[in-house]
């Protein structure tokens, strides 16, 4: 039992006191049966009842709140009560309780139930109440007195649909412990149906494939159309707004700039961009499930080919090259001594009919020992092989420029010589990366250049962190598929790579104002969405677009030219010069044998 402060309204006439108190004990015997209870009673009630008494054998963990100060600013959450209570019971004289109107800030329960211990109950009033207002659901007993025999009255419950166009509270019926047997019979949910009701949307629309804006001026995205599904299931229209490009963070006086202090000053009621879920965040708004996870992706510049004159080369690694060495020498050792005492081969002819079949030169001469024919068969099926991967490789490789190994991880760019490049939107990325204690991400915020944002351009200024990559000198860190996106829109995807890391993973949500009472409807209707892999479908859809509606271009196969093929042209010229040099010394060697 917690005990914290309290607040001193009108008493109420006792006599009413042991009907309330009977059916408080049916409530949380019956419906509120094991759900989580916290307990605030009127001091005048309190006087009148015997709580000892009535919350023995209770078997819900029940936390009675008890208070001695109107003021509830320096009420500060007790130290018991590390998880807030789903359920909220208010037993309630006549007046305004400050529990209703003055809640404390950390106190959001799932349901409120108030029971009037009084002869008089404006429910209308208590409806109103902050607290009423900001829960998902909400019962009110009042009482049905009888003036003669007032320990037989009994309450009526009541409810109300704050949305409806018409709030009236409305009554469920008579309380009896056998017709309100369980939660969802004293429970009713109240935003079943949102009755049209306008929500102003927060957003900015450079933000694909999450938000962007067609050419026609059509507004699409993952988050547009996870807001237009919901629209039509809830019955609510909502607005997009978008007045600054600033994503928004905490200043020192607690409160927020750019989109989200639109949010926490309550002009707008939630923000759809690529938000994570962050400790501070959490702290000063309402926050739906994740229905994306998403980090922060690095483009870099593809680093310069290497020379075309060593396309000869590239087809095998330097490993592969030995090996190929060493078995031709083996194999030459295996055929001259295979021959050694048939027909007599010199080792330099055996290593010329063992290097001939590499260049697809025909045997000039069958070996007549079978062991030899065994040895020169298995030799010409390997270099076949041999030749084969040899010249398919060649043919890729003289159409894919050949270029050294990228960056792949994050500790290799935080020692590759490239800064880092970042567009200045009130994204927490810089300030972590700066303050970061891990030695590889502090030394990529010590590498960090901002690029203002500028609110009259199509990118609202990122291209100028897109010039500094085509300049090979910058990183350029952002959302990970809006990267993607953006550099196919500029025209050089073909000569950036993401790295495969990416910074932060998180994950992504709507934001609301804190305390929103019908954001628990986004959840059922996002998770609905998600499990019938919706998102993820138009995930997919919208990364083989363009942000304008288009689809992706299709890539042009290059055209060889003769720089291309400088490698093969200059082993022509080498094996030609070769050759010519070799005819000349046979010539010039080689006695004139032929008979006139």
């Amino acid at each position: 039992m917690c005990r914290a402060g309290v607040s001193l309204w009108p008493r109420p006439s006792p006599s009413w006191t042991p009907v309330a108190g009977r059916v408080l004990r049916e409530a949380l015997t019956g419906p509120l049966s094991g759900h989580q209870v916290m307990l605030m009673v009127d001091d005048g009630v309190q006087r009148s009842l015997s709580l000892d008494l009535l919350l023995t054998g209770l078997t819900s963990p029940t936390v009675l709140l008890h208070t001695t100060t109107h003021n509830t600013d320096n009420l500060s959450m007790p130290p018991d009560l590390t998880k807030v209570y789903g359920v909220v019971v208010a037993v309630i004289g006549t007046g305004s309780p400050w529990l209703l109107w003055s809640p404390p800030g950390w106190l959001s329960p799932r349901a409120v139930l108030v029971l009037v211990a009084a002869q008089t109950c404006s429910a209308r009033k208590h409806f109103q109440s902050p607290l009423l207002q900001n829960t998902p659901s909400v019962a009110l007993l009042c009482l049905n007195h009888k003036p003669q025999t007032p320990e037989y009255s009994t309450y009526s419950v009541k409810i109300h649909f704050p949305l409806s166009p018409n709030p009236e509270p409305l009554t469920l019926g008579t309380w009896h412990p056998d017709t309100f047997t369980t939660y969802k019979d004293l429970f009713r949910d109240q935003f079943q149906d949102f009755s049209g009701k306008l929500l102003r949307v927060t957003m900015s629309l450079h933000d694909a494939p999450l938000l962007f804006e067609r050419d026609n001026g059509e507004v699409d995205g993952i988050c547009a159309r996870i807001m237009g599904s919901m629209s039509e299931w809830l019955n609510y229209t909502y607005s997009l707004t978008s007045a600054t490009s600033v994503w928004g963070k905490r200043l020192e006086n607690g409160s927020w700039d750019g989109i989200l202090g639109k949010v926490q000053r309550g002009e707008n009621q939630l923000v759809i961009n690529y938000f994570t879920i962050t400790y501070e965040r959490v702290q000063d708004f309402d926050y739906s499930i994740s229905y994306f996870t998403e980090g922060f992706g690095v483009i870099l510049k593809d680093p310069p080919p290497l020379p075309h004159w060593q396309s000869i080369l590239h087809p095998y690694t330097g490993v592969v090259w030995g090996a190929v060495g060493g078995v031709v020498i083996v194999a030459t050792f295996a055929y001259y001594f295979v021959n050694f005492r048939g027909v007599y081969l010199s080792l330099l002819m055996s290593f010329l009919i063992v290097f001939q079949s590499l260049l697809s030169q025909s045997v000039s001469q069958e070996p007549r020992v079978w062991v030899s024919r065994g040895l020169l068969g298995l030799w010409l099926l390997a270099t076949w092989v041999l030749r084969v991967s040899y010249t398919s490789n060649l043919m890729a490789f003289l159409t894919v420029p050949a270029l050294p190994p990228p960056l792949h991880t994050l500790e290799q760019l935080a020692d590759a010589q490239f800064r880092m490049c970042m567009l200045d939107y009130g994204e927490f990325v810089p300030e972590a990366l700066r303050t970061s204690t891990h030695p590889i991400l502090s030394k990529l915020g010590a590498k960090m250049d901002l690029v203002p944002t500028v609110d009259d351009s199509e990118y609202e200024g990122i291209e100028a962190c897109a010039e500094l990559v085509v300049d090979g000198t910058h990183a350029h860190t952002e959302t990970n598929s809006y990267l993607v996106r953006l550099y196919r829109e500029l025209g050089h995807e073909s000569y950036v790579y993401p790295l495969k890391e990416q910074l932060y993973l998180g994950n992504l949500a709507f934001f609301f104002t804190k305390n929103t009472p019908w954001k628990y409807k986004f959840d059922v209707g996002m998770r609905r969405l998600l499990e019938a892999g919706l998102v993820s479908h138009w995930y997919s859809e919208l990364m083989e677009e363009t942000s304008h509606g288009g689809k992706v271009r299709e890539s042009r196969l290059p055209v060889l030219s003769l720089s291309h093929l400088q490698g093969p042209f200059l082993l022509l010229v080498v094996g030609g010069g070769l050759a010519t040099i070799t005819l000349l010394a046979e010539r010039l060697l080689q006695p004139n044998t032929t008979s006139p």
